[in-house]
């Protein structure tokens, strides 16, 4: 295989400055844009994916458990602890108000939230950005900025009898996400229950492992003997994530349409050169080399020239993802998309596809000419000589 590397590169190389022919340069450059692309677009659809998971994962609850019976849910939070799998449960509510900014009428979520529980309490202070009272209600960042929120909030609770109350702003929370630094409001869950009596009454359940929740959810039914509504976050999010890996795959077949494009140029240079090294082809064959060699020969030159484009591409798109990554030079709207710039989180399993679509795409286009090139007889490679 070693001769048929040293004649590939030879017949690449043309003469004595050892340089590529334009029509490969343009080839290469074909493969290394596609590639390179592939690289960005899958690399920011991952990120949207992966950052996505990883806010939702850090604020919500993995796993969510209702009742019918409201006084049985202390019960069922401790049955719920003691499953191996999980980090902490904690009761917490919901419940709606309506807001009201100057001459607007707002509709608000608000979560209850058990401060007393140490993992509860710590877990939602990560996104605390400040703190000014003891009581109230903790405002996200978004609804901060929107309507000038300085020390309360007028409101009416949802009841039947609207009476306009008032309750003051004991903090700001950013989690990073649009809907709940724009929608939400967080207090202590007692506060929360003597905001009305029509609220919902919940268990949140953080597991050790997310995603295994599918599996502790069915240890929970097999444990408590009673009828139970259970939502996990993969179900609560999953037309989000499968509109994400729709989208992903798509553009994934679509952008690999300039490979193709680039592959059919690498097919296009090798019956070129099969054209013009006819009479080396009659040489070849005449001091030994059999139609296999002769193969391996131009499928190298195609392969080469795929590497060669691959490892461009791999450079460009790596390089602008990490810009990307560390300078967010691309805004985008964060009511439309949750987060105001363009993640990006690189996997390597994409890379090793592109890899091998590249390699592959290269490896087809040479297959014709190598195949013409090795049916080439003696006789007629040498005719004219």
């Amino acid at each position: 295989m070693r001769v048929e590397l040293f004649l590939a590169q030879r017949y690449l190389f043309r003469g004595k400055r050892r340089h590529f022919s334009l029509v490969s340069i343009m080839a290469v450059t074909g493969i290394a844009l596609g590639v390179a692309t592939l690289v960005i677009v899958t690399s920011v659809m991952n990120g949207f994916d992966h950052d996505l998971t990883s806010r939702l994962l850090s604020f919500n609850y993995h796993l969510v458990v209702e009742s019918r019976s409201n006084f049985h849910l202390d019960v069922i939070r401790e049955k719920i602890k003691k499953i191996p799998q999980v980090k902490n449960a904690s009761l917490f509510l919901h419940t709606q108000i309506f807001a009201k900014f100057d001459d607007y009428f707002v509709p608000l979520l608000v979560k209850g939230i058990d401060f007393r529980d140490k993992e509860e309490r710590a877990t939602f202070y990560r996104f605390v950005e400040r703190e000014v009272a003891k009581q109230g209600f903790f405002v996200g960042e978004g609804l901060t900025q929107k309507f000038f929120l300085r020390e309360k909030i007028e409101f009416y609770p949802l009841e039947r009898k609207l009476i306009l109350k008032e309750k003051r702003i004991r903090g700001v929370f950013k989690v990073g996400l649009y809907d709940l630094d724009n929608n939400y409001l967080v207090c202590d869950l007692e506060e929360a229950k003597s905001l009305s009596k029509n609220y919902l009454l919940y268990v949140g359940v953080k597991i050790k492992n997310p995603w295994v929740v599918d599996e502790v959810k069915k240890e929970i039914e097999k444990r408590i003997d009673e009828p139970l509504i259970i939502n996990t976050w993969i179900d609560a999010n999953r037309v989000l994530f499968s509109a994400l890996k729709l989208e992903k795959i798509t553009m994934f077949v679509i952008l690999s349409l300039i490979i193709v494009v680039a592959a059919f140029t690498i097919l296009s240079i090798l019956m070129v050169k099969v054209a013009e090294k006819v009479k080396d082809i009659g040489i070849l064959k005449a001091i030994g080399f059999d139609s296999g060699k002769i193969l391996g020969v131009f499928i190298s030159q195609g392969v080469i020239l795929g590497i060669l484009g691959l490892l461009g591409g791999l450079s460009i798109g790596g390089g602008l993802c990490f810009l990307l990554k560390e300078y967010h030079i691309i805004k985008i709207p964060e009511e439309i998309y949750y987060i105001n710039y363009l993640p990006v989180y690189i996997d390597y399993r994409d890379i090793l596809a592109i890899s091998f679509i590249c390699v592959l795409l290269s490896f087809i286009a040479s297959l014709i000419p190598a195949f013409k090139a090795s049916k080439l007889s003696v006789s007629e490679a040498l005719r004219y000589e």
